[in-house]
């Protein structure tokens, strides 16, 4: 199916973690342009070929298959984890220069006080805490969306940057002054700048000419997404959310290219389903049997650290995501987690008092107060780890797949058996 696809648009279909990293790589290799369009350093992507780990935040994953990467205007860069991250790609030998990487020249500048912010804010919040990274990503979008950020483009100009960055270090400075005793300097953040001025312009194009150039006409492009659909902050679980719009359609202004372009969508959902940090989460197991999926899964942030909770697969969740992104088929990753259960729950409505909800309700209120109906199936309770051929798929697990397809109206196309590139099994 994907092969006749010109263009390919990838999104996480739950809360994020779902294995689009592994998808991403696995599908590129049959497009030319890999292009990542939302979210910055606080979603980690792994990759794991021939039990070498990549895991990747902000660069596209289509660098690891050396193809042309792009990074779009709806991000937001910090340099000092960009670089860092090149680095330790080309100590794998991969190669990362700005003939294969482009970045936005419109793209936003994450600078090392919204971290600081981020960490305070979350801290002044206390139990009411939204679960960030603590990486300033929040911060640094609210500026964008004040009109107060600076952009990579910015740094050509230095009478211009002097001037935005006064403006916006003095807007911080009466937070940081009242709830953190800690003040910006204006000195050391323009010594910044100008440290990482030239090598980041070095990368940084006018997104707009090039994807709409000549050189591009017949290219194949793999829109890649980080984070997941029920982490966008309009559609997601507000307030527990990200700060950027997850959804395929944001692909599209990101890269600066015609909404037709994003061709086939393909959303990515675990066997299972997990969330980080805090927020509704209608099928989390909070037993042992949450602990076992954990373990089992090895479920732990790529790049904090954290442990993930754990439940059951949520169709009336992923129902929802596929109509918000017009999600045309899936794939189901970490179904090998799923061998030791005897028996498997898949959560098909929700019931709050005499209403009952097919699609997930986007109030939050709601959303703490639901029970989940479930269907139980017997486990397969043998080993698919590593499974290439659908024919070697037990049937418990065939029947499970099934139903999902049904209960969320959309094909499942391939089904991941493991970490690994090669451990997956085409469907369709």
């Amino acid at each position: 199916m994907i092969d006749r696809m010109k263009n390919l648009t990838i999104v996480g279909a739950q809360w994020g973690d779902e294995g689009k990293g592994k998808i991403v790589d696995y599908f590129s290799d049959k497009f030319d342009v890999v292009l990542r369009f939302q979210g910055g350093n606080n979603a980690g992507h792994t990759i794991v070929i021939n039990d070498t780990k990549f895991i990747l935040s902000i660069l596209p994953s289509g660098l690891i298959r050396n193809k042309l990467c792009v990074i779009g205007s709806n991000t937001v860069i910090d340099p000092i984890h960009l670089f860092k991250e090149i680095d330790l790609l080309k100590k794998k030998k991969i190669i990362v220069n700005n003939k294969n990487l482009k970045i936005a020249n419109n793209a936003s500048l994450l600078l090392p006080f919204h971290s600081l912010i981020d960490k305070t804010r979350e801290k002044l919040l206390s139990k009411e805490k939204i679960g960030t990274t603590g990486r300033g990503i929040g911060p640094c979008y609210e500026d964008k969306i004040g009109r107060r950020g600076i952009k990579i483009c910015d740094l050509e100009d230095i009478n211009f940057l002097k001037v935005r960055l006064k403006n916006l270090i003095k807007f911080h400075n009466i937070f940081l002054k009242n709830f953190s005793k800690t003040k910006i300097s204006f000195n050391k953040t323009f010594k910044f700048l100008q440290s990482i001025k030239k090598k980041l312009l070095s990368y940084s194009v006018d997104l707009n000419e090039l994807v709409n150039s000549k050189k591009f006409l017949n290219k194949k492009l793999l829109f890649e997404g980080a984070q997941g659909l029920m982490l966008d902050i309009d559609y997601g679980t507000f307030p527990y959310v990200t700060s950027s719009n997850t959804l395929p359609a944001n692909a599209a202004s990101s890269i600066g290219l015609n909404h037709k372009k994003l061709g086939h969508i393909l959303g990515i959902v675990k066997a299972y389903t997990t969330r980080v940090g805090e927020g509704p989460f209608p099928t989390e197991v909070k037993s042992q049997l949450g602990l076992d999926l954990a373990k089992n899964g090895n479920e732990f942030g790529s790049v904090t650290g954290r442990p993930r909770r754990c439940g059951w697969f949520d169709g009336v969740q992923c129902k929802k995501s596929v109509n918000i992104a017009g999600i045309d088929s899936l794939v189901l990753t970490k179904i090998d987690v799923l061998d030791n259960f005897k028996e498997i729950n898949i959560c098909y409505q929700y019931k709050l008092g005499n209403k009952t909800f097919d699609i997930m309700p986007n109030s939050f209120s709601m959303l703490n107060k639901v029970k989940p109906k479930y269907l139980s199936i017997k486990g397969w309770r043998c080993k698919t780890h590593g499974i290439t051929n659908i024919k070697q798929l037990p049937n418990q697990a065939k029947k499970f797949i099934k139903i999902i397809e049904k209960l969320v109206g959309v094909p499942i196309i391939l089904v991941s058996t493991g970490p690994d590139r090669k451990n997956i099994i085409k469907l369709k």
